[in-house]
């Protein structure tokens, strides 16, 4: 039986070890919201624990919901064929509330497993959160590498982008790299997918910025930023346009709006961050944001207007907000008759 581990649970760079140096634990939960990542690494634990000959005997897949505790014994007592380690993954089994049955028996088995097995707990659909009050908490924290997978921070992600970009036989400047995670998110899974696309419709080898605008899809804070440029520039009909593109996209008028209101309030963090001569940090910490590009990008917007206004429009979308929760409003309506008011109060401002 595999001893317990005391410093097993330092995460996914021991993951990351284990897999450069095929040196596996005998337990690991696989969790986080980078849903790229997660996939990447279960992949590779496939690879490299089991031999694709004997995948079919070596390698046991369950769906956490429908396991029994039969199942889970039966699996982990029964020896690999032809190979020193059998893979057993589990996906979305809730370690915090296992269900009946399981509750004595967990502790005690994944204490010691025995040193043919690896065991993964993969979270898909589930969160995965760890309960740590719980006696299994205790027995996991002993014995598994707890894989938290998060989001990447800006810096990590252009390094990404750059890599993917190069393996693509393109090239892209980390200030253009910086600009596609502003206009579609953070996701490692949604980003691939864009940088293929652009990478399709580049005919220099170089990724540019006119090649993302072409071809990738902005997230909806993205298209909520050049919504409110527009009602700042005085063009309330690309605003309204850019409302009736969204709903057609089947948005909820009432995210839509929240998003909005979000947007307005970040620029008057922004507005207040620089009246208090606050650095990029500060500011980031006030939009709740880890991109420093994006907190340029809403630095900029908020010096293209007036404190006034902001407090005019935090009014108006604070009303409009309790008005779009009644039952009987018409929410794109609303949303409209927001919008011109608050580029009403902007064309005042310029006259």
């Amino acid at each position: 039986m595999a001893a317990p581990r005391k410093n097993a649970n330092n995460g996914k760079a021991k993951l990351i070890h284990d897999l450069k140096e095929c040196s596996f634990a005998p337990l690991y939960i696989i969790t986080g919201d980078e849903d790229y990542m997660k996939a990447h690494y279960l992949r590779q634990l496939k690879e490299k624990v089991v031999d694709a000959a004997f995948a079919d005997f070596n390698l046991l897949e369950y769906e956490g919901k429908g396991l029994t505790p039969e199942q889970l014994t039966e699996a982990i007592d029964s020896y690999p064929a032809m190979s020193e380690k059998k893979l057993i993954i589990i996906t979305d089994f809730d370690l915090s509330k296992p269900p009946a049955g399981f509750g004595d028996l967990l502790p005690e088995m994944l204490s010691d497993l025995p040193d043919y097995v690896c065991l993964v707990f993969y979270y898909d659909i589930l969160e995965g959160k760890l309960d740590k009050r719980t006696k299994l908490y205790k027995t996991l924290e002993k014995t598994a590498c707890i894989a938290e997978c998060s989001r990447l921070e800006e810096n990590e992600l252009v390094a990404w982008i750059e890599r993917r970009v190069r393996s693509l036989g393109c090239t892209i400047t980390s200030d253009n790299a910086s600009y596609l995670i502003f206009l579609c998110g953070n996701s490692m899974t949604n980003l691939a997918g864009e940088i293929d696309k652009a990478a399709a419709h580049t005919t220099t080898g170089e990724i540019r910025k006119y090649n993302i605008d072409a071809v990738c899809s902005p997230v909806l804070d993205a298209v909520i930023f050049d919504l409110t440029d527009a009602i700042t520039a005085g063009k309330f009909d690309r605003a309204v346009s850019l409302v009736g593109e969204l709903i057609a996209q089947k948005n909820n008028e009432v995210m839509i709006f929240t998003t909005i209101t979000r947007h307005i309030q970040r620029l008057y963090g922004a507005k207040l961050c620089e009246s208090a001569r606050g650095g990029e940090r500060l500011l980031m910490e006030l939009i709740g944001s880890k991109s420093p590009y994006y907190a340029r990008q809403i630095q900029n917007a908020a010096r293209r207007v007036s404190l006034d206004w902001l407090r005019q429009a935090a009014s108006l979308c604070a009303q409009t907000d309790t008005a779009l929760k009644g039952s009987a409003v018409d929410r794109q309506k609303q949303i409209e008759l927001t919008l011109l008011a608050l580029a009403s109060a902007q064309k005042g401002e310029r006259a």
